[in-house]
C-alpha cells in the first residue's frame, strides 16, 4: 500500500485538503499475509501522517489494517511523536479494515477523554460481541466528545451487541448514531425504545435500516418517539425486513405510510423545538451576562444552581462599595418570582432549569473566555502605523498559514485568511463557531427541548 493522488477519473474531493490523509489500497498486499500486510499498512498511515504539518482527518478505510495494524497506529498517536496528530485529529474513517476486539480496545483508548474528535466511521469491522470489550467502548465513547459514529454493515453485530452497547450508552455530545446492517432484530426493539425515550439520548439522527425489526418493531419505537422524545428529527427505519406476521402487502403499504406519517410529525416538532431552544439559550446568556455578572459570583461553587442563590448573590455583591462594581440594577429590588417571570419571557422555550443553568453559567466570571497573550495578526492591526502593518505583513507572508477545509478545531496560530467581504461565507469558520456553540449548549443542556416537568433519570 501506498499513498499518492488518485487518477483524475477518481479522484476525491480530499485529495484537495493539505490536512487530510488517504490511503490506497495496493493489490501486493492481498498476496501477503494479513499479519504481514497490517503492518506494512500502519507503517505507511504513519510515515504520510509524519510528512504533514497538521492532520485533520484520516481518511483510511479498506487499507488492510487489521487488529495489529489498528494497534501499532493508535500506540503512534498516543506517543509524544504523534500527539500533534491525535491533537488535530476531528475525522477517522476506518471502513472495512478488518477490525476485531483487539482493535476496537485500540479505538477506545483513543477516543477516552479525547475532546477533538467528532467523527468516527467503524462500518464493515466485524469488531466485537464480547460484553467486556463493548463496555470499555461505550465507557470511552461516553468521555468523549464524539458527534458522529457509525456502525453500519456490520453483520456480526447483531442483538449481543445492542445488549451491550445501547443501555451503558450516554455519550452527552454524539448526534448522529449509524446502526443500519448490523442483523438486529425485533428481540432489542425495548432495549431501543428504553434509550431513545431516556435523557441519555441526545441523537440528532438514528439510523436503524436495512435489519429484521420488522414493521410492528418500527411502529412501537415511533410510537416512542413521538410520545417520549425530542431530540431526535430524521430517523431511518425504511427497508426493514418484514416478516410473515405483518399481514398483506396492502396492509403493510398503509401501517407504513400510518407510521412515516408520525415519525414526520414528531421529526418536525422535533426540529422546530430544538431550533428555537438553542436560539433563545444563546440570547438568554447575553442577556444574563450584562445583568447578573457581578465578582460576588465567585463564591458560586459546584452543586445545582438555583436562582435566589444567583439573585442573592448579586445583591450582596452589588452592595460592596467599589470602583470597579457598578451600581445595583433596578432588577434585583424586584421580588424574586417577578425576577423570574421576567427571565421565563426572555426564554419562554426553555424550561426553568434551563433557563437557571443558562443564568447561573452567565454568572460565574470562571466561565468568561480566558485570554491568553495578545498575538498580532495582519486582520487586527489596523490601529497600527502604515509602516508597522507593512513590517508585520512581510513578516506574516515569510511564514503564512493556510487554514484547511477539514478542521473543525483550527490550531491557536489559526485565523481566518479570507478577506474580509467574503470572511462571512468560510466554511471552515462557521463549522468551528457551530462546533464551540454546540458545546456550549450542551454543557447547560439546551441542547434539546425539556418538557417542564419532566422527571429525567440521569443529571445532566
Amino acid at each position: 500500500m501506498h499513498f499518492r493522488l488518485s487518477s483524475q477519473k477518481i479522484r476525491h474531493h480530499y485529495d484537495d485538503d493539505p490536512a487530510t490523509v488517504r490511503s490506497v489500497n495496493h493489490q501486493r498486499l492481498k498476496s501477503v499475509s494479513a499479519r504481514l500486510a497490517s503492518t506494512i499498512a500502519a507503517r505507511n498511515i504513519i510515515s504520510a501522517i509524519q510528512q504533514r504539518e497538521i492532520v485533520h482527518r484520516l481518511d483510511i478505510g479498506n487499507s488492510s489494517m487489521g487488529d495489529e495494524g489498528c494497534v501499532q497506529l493508535f500506540n503512534f498517536l498516543d506517543s509524544p511523536a504523534g500527539r500533534k496528530c491525535k491533537n488535530s485529529l476531528t475525522e477517522l474513517y476506518l471502513t472495512r479494515n478488518g477490525i476485531g476486539a483487539k482493535g476496537l480496545l485500540a479505538v477506545s483508548k483513543f477516543i477516552k477523554d479525547n475532546d477533538v474528535l467528532r467523527e468516527l466511521c467503524l462500518s464493515g469491522n466485524p469488531l466485537s460481541t464480547n460484553a467486556d470489550v463493548i463496555g470499555q467502548f461505550t465507557t470511552a465513547l461516553n468521555s468523549s466528545r464524539l458527534c458522529t459514529l457509525q456502525l453500519i454493515h456490520n453483520g456480526t453485530l447483531s442483538d449481543n451487541f445492542i445488549r451491550a452497547f445501547l443501555p451503558s450508552l450516554n455519550a452527552r455530545y454524539l448526534r448522529q448514531l449509524g446502526l443500519s446492517a448490523t442483523n438486529i432484530t425485533r428481540v432489542v426493539i425495548p432495549i431501543i425504545i428504553e434509550y431513545v425515550t431516556s435523557s441519555r439520548c441526545r441523537l440528532d439522527r438514528l439510523q436503524c435500516n436495512a435489519n429484521s425489526l420488522t414493521l410492528p418493531g418500527a411502529r412501537e419505537i415511533i410510537n416512542a418517539i413521538e410520545r417520549e422524545n425530542y431530540s431526535l428529527f430524521r430517523v431511518n427505519l425504511d427497508d426493514l425486513h418484514i416478516d410473515e406476521y405483518d399481514g398483506d402487502g396492502e396492509e403493510r403499504t398503509l401501517a407504513w405510510q400510518e407510521g412515516w406519517r408520525i415519525l414526520n410529525n414528531a421529526a418536525q416538532r422535533n426540529l422546530t423545538k430544538k431550533i428555537r431552544v438553542k436560539k433563545q439559550a444563546v440570547t438568554l446568556l447575553l442577556y444574563s451576562r450584562a445583568l447578573f455578572l457581578r465578582s460576588g459570583m465567585r463564591d458560586l461553587h459546584g452543586g445545582a444552581p438555583n436562582f435566589a442563590s444567583v439573585s442573592a448573590l448579586n445583591r450582596l455583591s452589588a452592595s460592596v462599595k467599589s470602583n470597579v462594581i457598578s451600581a445595583p440594577s433596578m432588577f434585583f429590588q424586584l421580588p424574586e418570582e417577578i425576577q423570574q417571570e421576567i427571565i421565563a419571557l426572555l426564554a419562554p422555550d426553555l424550561s426553568h432549569r434551563q433557563r437557571i443553568r443558562v443564568v447561573a453559567f452567565a454568572a460565574d466570571f470562571r466561565t468568561l473566555p480566558q485570554l491568553g497573550e495578545p498575538h498580532l495578526e495582519p486582520a487586527n492591526t489596523a490601529h497600527l502605523p502604515a509602516f508597522m502593518r507593512a513590517g508585520l505583513s512581510r513578516q506574516s507572508d515569510t511564514t503564512a498559514k493556510v487554514p484547511h477545509e477539514g478542521s473543525w478545531k483550527p490550531p491557536v496560530w489559526w485565523e481566518c485568511a479570507c478577506p474580509e467581504g467574503k470572511r462571512r461565507n468560510c466554511r471552515t469558520l462557521h463549522r468551528w463557531e457551530r462546533e464551540r456553540r454546540d458545546v456550549w449548549l450542551t454543557r447547560v443542556g439546551c441542547d434539546v427541548w425539556e418538557p417542564e416537568f419532566a422527571v429525567r433519570d440521569a443529571e445532566l
